[in-house]
């Protein structure tokens, strides 16, 4: 059977979870049956690093701050120079370019990916956000497709009554994490980069420095785990606009040489290897990428319950403690819970690693691709039941 081509639709391509999403997507194109090409609204960046397969097309439109409506005619164009069969656009900031030039040239399917929420989202006024969500509604009925990464963004669409919940596929993000061939020797020496002891705990956490991942809350919690009285560092890792604030503050709290930036990283695998706990503050999330890769190394975490945090962390065979979003007092006392019991720690790190093996990895997720793929470019003769995770 001749392959499909189906084009990535982002607005960058730069270090993100989408993006890394996007690249097991197209590191996966013979099993999906795709010939893969990416296309960035804006332009391409640092996450053109992960992709392993040559000769993949990365075309950059150039979209100007705003609305730019040039973007999507260069759009159409892109999608019959290329001759493709399927569009996959990713949240707000590609959907509607996408759904009008789609239209234009009346030739290839849709299928639009909802994540999580940036804190701009939620601080949109009322009325601002009930003609974002009328745009929304309008532009996903004409998709051919509304996957949500989690089942809490899914509630969410049906809740603001953007799509119904039978509309809307759950696709659990999928990872394969590169972990360290020699994980002592890994650990103790970003240890001795941080100038952390060996039996030091560290604390860590991954993402983006940006307002709704919240990391001020992180590291104001390590204050107050280190005034009971325990040996900890904090090191925190990814590059943004909030990294001046976020080092005032470790600065006011007297935690100068206990916190720690080291900025973007590629071997994210060695850094999780030297981390004792893994904690996310975030304000608001869809399926947390870092929590997944976390859960690949077996750290047990402190998570808040936004998102799909509780559904991935909790449960029977618990990998993680749970804290309400923007409580440094819950979140310290939960760090504090499992800096003075290494047995909790244990069992926590040895369900996070069954919990992944399971459900969470790379190839689980491209078998549900494979299988959204095929249903909507009519490639099979069993189309899976909507509203399942495919």
């Amino acid at each position: 059977m001749k392959n499909s081509r189906v084009a990535f639709v982002v607005h960058t391509f730069d270090i993100g979870g989408l993006e890394h999403c996007v690249a097991r997507l197209v590191n996966a194109a013979d099993r999906l049956a795709i010939d893969p090409i990416i296309v960035c609204l804006n332009r391409s960046g640092t996450a053109e690093r992960w992709i392993d397969r040559e000769e993949v097309p990365i075309i950059e439109l150039n979209k100007r701050h705003g609305n730019d409506w040039r973007v999507v005619g260069h759009l159409a164009r892109a999608i019959r120079k290329y001759r493709i069969d399927l569009v996959h656009s990713h949240n707000w900031g590609t959907l509607l370019e996408t759904c009008i030039a789609r239209r234009i040239v009346h030739t290839a399917r849709h299928v639009h990916a909802e994540r999580g929420m940036e804190l701009a989202d939620l601080q949109l006024s009322s009325w601002r956000s009930e003609m974002r969500n009328r745009v929304k509604r309008w532009a996903m009925g004409r998709t051919d497709a509304v996957i949500a990464v989690s089942d809490s963004v899914r509630q969410r669409l049906a809740d603001q009554r953007i799509a119904s919940g039978n509309r809307v596929r759950v696709v659990p993000n999928g990872i394969c994490l590169e972990r360290p061939a020699k994980g002592r020797r890994v650990r103790d020496s970003i240890r001795r980069r941080l100038g952390v002891h060996s039996r030091t705990l560290l604390v860590g956490t991954v993402g983006r420095l940006v307002p709704v991942k919240d990391f001020g809350t992180a590291v104001a919690s390590l204050e107050r785990v280190v005034r009971e009285g325990v040996d900890a560092h904090l090191v925190i890792v990814g590059s943004g606009r909030e990294q001046c604030r976020l080092a005032d503050l470790r600065d006011r709290l007297g935690l100068r040489g206990r916190c720690h930036f080291v900025g973007q990283q590629f071997n994210i695998g060695d850094w999780l290897a030297a981390m004792d706990i893994y904690v996310n503050s975030s304000r608001n999330e869809g399926m947390s990428q870092s929590i997944l890769e976390a859960m690949a190394c077996g750290l047990p975490m402190v998570v808040t319950d936004v998102g799909d945090n509780r559904r991935l962390v909790d449960g029977d065979h618990p990998c993680g403690l749970v804290v309400p979003s923007c409580n440094v007092s819950l979140l310290g006392g939960a760090l504090c819970a499992l800096a003075t019991s290494g047995q909790k720690r244990q069992n926590l790190s040895e369900n996070a690693l069954a919990r992944y093996r399971k459900e969470y990895t790379t190839e689980v997720m491209i078998d549900r691709y494979a299988r959204l793929y095929d249903d909507v470019l009519g490639r099979n003769q069993t189309p899976a039941r909507e509203g399942t995770a495919a």
